[in-house]
């Protein structure tokens, strides 16, 4: 794992967070959803936004520091099917981050 990948992905996580601010839920929200609806929540931006930010912040976790250990090997590759799956269409993205298939 990078150091520019993990900056990178946080500069990525930012600047969703501020486009979301700026926006009203009905341009977040599925048709036939409103932002009095329970299911709402589970739409909003700020979930989204928080779910990846743990993805990080599990991926820093000290207990996961050793890439020899399991769990780290499994954090290393939910951060880079992170990258790929959210990130891949922005300008910076290398596809050496791209998650090995093996």
């Amino acid at each position: 794992m990078t150091a520019e990948l993990i900056t990178w992905l946080h500069e990525q996580i930012n600047v969703d967070e501020a486009t979301a601010a700026d926006q009203p839920p009905e341009l977040w929200l599925p048709d036939g959803l409103t932002p009095d609806s329970p299911l709402a929540t589970l739409y909003a931006p700020a979930r989204t936004i928080a779910m990846k930010r743990d993805v990080l912040a599990a991926w820093r976790d000290p207990d996961h520091a050793d890439l020899g250990d399991y769990e780290a090997l499994h954090s290393d590759w939910a951060v880079r099917v992170l990258a790929l799956t959210s990130y891949s269409d922005r300008p910076g993205y290398r596809t050496e981050w791209a998650p090995d298939d093996e």
